[in-house]
């Protein structure tokens, strides 16, 4: 496509949209062009933008011209940016003309609307694997993006329906099916149970009002989700609750996206605000041996319990709420860890931790466990399901089930996580390490999507990755060094789009990746020192950070008959008090040293893919 040279071709042709700026810098004059680039489009097309509901300030109506001004600039942070331009003078004199062809702002247009068929695309995807809080950002994000296009009534879904009046009613029937019931109180601290469709919900965000503040943020995880109330307001027996689904934080690095959320007017649902009766005078549930819940006899004797007079369901039919272990992956002999667990849970609520300092190693579990229980106020949460699991080594242990939440005030805002923390025990029955897990779906899709492997096999992954998550959220980059190797292949990744006219990224430091229905990928590429220099910058910046895992995918290399290697893809929300962001994370690791696993690759991508698509595994580790 030819462009123009010159000036004259730029400014007297009715070929382009144009700005001519003028400053003291090229940089500052270019900012200027580009305003004015944005002041013209804005212009010309502002009779046929559509609005397609009202928009109101703390003065009254929004004027139409002003409304499409700031949807064009949200095309200026994410393309316009590409647009051509020529220059005159030098500095502290400099003029910039930024101009586009007429032609290419439909094209402009259109890049919008595919991007946001995709993500109605991926939310149906979503919802159809009940990933509800999944599916609510993808539906309100591609709501957004079209109602910022010139024509957002004539934008269709693959089925030919009009994507502003469906993308509403997918909404509203997720939120109508989301049901919270009140579980227990435990002083301030309240336990809720979250269904949706009369399912336990695998993962979701809500915010609160704790009696003084209306914008408290908590998360759901397995079903369960807590609220912390202030001080005076610990027995308000009615809960005012707002499901998310806006998602701004996940937009955060996504420059159109978080742009487009900036100017549109959030879409007010009616459905999302939940008021929960609490029971009055309600008593938290005791965690002794006696009503601590550890799973044995149901395992190693499934076959028996099918075959009586009692009908049992299999954990496989209850979704969200249990592990699926097979028998032989569960330990029998269940006393004296039971008797032990009750005791840790009961310290863990009293805050007597010097009772159960006994059942830890010195120089593991017991500085891993108090480190746990200073972060955010963590609390136990209900009464535990324990099923004991046997290690991936001879005579280990290892406990999951219990649920703790973590609750931070971060900015002005309060947020509650719930973890899962698991509990290792070695062959002297001492509880050598404390992780936090992968959570239920993570969990199953390793212990039930891998018939062909070993048992240790699946739990060498699972402890795998409940350190590996443990040590970001503890921020423990000691273990971190130890596990990546000196030549890792460390790759970060941020959506970003080809620049026209250009060929290719520039920097050799930069991988660009296109995978079907996405955008183009650039992937910064670091070494390990320089990785962990950063990370410790993140440590240090950050209040806290969270990750959340939930669906994965799994590879073993067999080419490396005498190694344990394996590709991980797992879904990953990742939380700070400065950053969020929701994608996948990939990792190729060596597990052949079972007590130093070696990270050979870690790599993110904004979205799921099948791993072969992603990265081959074998073309970053040699024969």
């Amino acid at each position: 496509m030819a462009y123009a040279d010159n000036w004259d071709q730029v400014t007297n042709s009715d070929e382009y949209y144009y700005g001519v700026g003028q400053g003291a810098t090229l940089d500052e004059a270019d900012k200027a062009a580009l305003a004015a680039l944005v002041s013209q489009i804005a212009t010309s097309v502002s009779s046929d933008f559509v609005e397609i509901d009202e928009e109101v300030s703390t003065r009254g109506s929004v004027d139409h011209k002003s409304r499409v001004l700031n949807c064009v600039k949200t095309y200026a942070q994410a393309t316009l940016t590409n647009t051509r331009s020529l220059e005159s003078g030098k500095e502290p004199d400099v003029r910039v003309c930024r101009y586009i062809k007429r032609t290419e702002l439909q094209r402009i247009f259109e890049g919008r609307i595919e991007r946001a068929r995709d993500m109605v695309r991926m939310g149906d995807e979503c919802l159809g694997r009940r990933q509800i809080d999944m599916a609510l950002e993808y539906y309100y994000h591609a709501y957004s993006l079209i109602r910022s296009l010139q024509y957002p009534n004539e934008v269709r879904g693959e089925d030919g329906a009009i994507l502003v009046n469906t993308l509403p009613a997918k909404i509203r029937q997720i939120l109508r099916a989301i049901r919270v019931e009140f579980e227990e109180r435990d002083e301030a601290n309240v336990r809720l149970r979250f269904y949706y469709s009369d399912e336990p919900m695998s993962s979701l965000e809500f915010t609160y009002n704790d009696g003084r503040n209306d914008n408290c943020s908590s998360s759901v995880k397995n079903g369960h989700g807590s609220l912390e109330m202030a001080e005076g307001y610990e027995n308000r027996q009615v809960l005012n609750l707002n499901i998310e689904y806006e998602y701004k934080q996940q937009a955060r690095g996504d420059t159109e996206l978080e742009s487009v959320l900036n100017v549109i007017t959030k879409k007010v649902f009616p459905e999302a605000g939940v008021k929960v009766e609490a029971k009055a005078g309600s008593k938290p549930v005791r965690n002794d041996a006696s009503d601590m819940t550890v799973n044995q006899g149901v395992h190693e004797n499934a076959s028996a319990a099918a075959a009586s007079t009692d009908e049992v369901t299999p954990p496989q039919e209850q979704p969200g709420m249990h592990l699926t272990p097979d028998v032989s992956q569960v330990q029998t002999q269940t006393e004296d860890y039971a008797e032990i667990m009750a005791k840790v849970v009961e310290a863990a609520r009293t805050r007597s931790l010097g009772s159960v300092d006994r059942y830890f190693t010195i120089d593991g579990g017991l500085p891993r466990y108090r480190a746990l229980l200073k972060m955010g106020a963590a609390r136990v949460m209900g009464t535990p399901d324990i099923t004991l699991f046997k290690g991936a080594e001879d005579g280990r242990v290892v406990a999951r089930g219990l649920q703790m939440s973590l609750t931070y005030n971060s900015r002005g805002r309060k947020l509650t996580f719930v973890e899962d923390v698991v509990f290792t025990f070695n062959a002297e029955k001492k509880i050598e390490n404390v992780t936090f897990g992968l959570g239920q779906t993570a969990t199953n899709d390793i212990l039930c999507k891998h018939p062909g492997w070993n048992n240790q096999t699946k739990e060498l992954l699972m402890e795998f990755l409940e350190n590996y998550k443990t040590a970001y959220c503890m921020k423990d980059s000691v273990y971190i060094r130890q596990i990546f190797s000196d030549d890792a292949v460390i790759i970060v990744g941020n959506v970003v789009r080809k620049a026209a006219g250009n060929g290719g990224l520039s920097s050799n430091r930069e991988l660009p990746v296109s995978l079907a229905g996405q955008a183009i990928i650039r992937y910064n590429r670091y070494d390990k020192d320089t990785y962990l220099r950063n990370l410790r910058r993140c440590f240090d910046r950050n209040e806290f950070i969270n990750l959340r895992f939930s669906r994965n995918d799994i590879q073993h290399l067999e080419k490396f008959r005498d190694r344990e290697v394996f590709g991980i893809q797992i879904g990953q929300e990742y939380s700070s008090s400065t950053y969020s962001d929701v994608g996948y994370l990939y990792l190729l690791t060596d597990l052949t040293d079972r007590t130093l696993p070696q990270i050979k690759v870690r790599a993110w991508q904004p979205r799921e893919v099948p791993l072969d698509s992603l990265f081959h595994s074998g073309h970053f580790y040699g024969n």
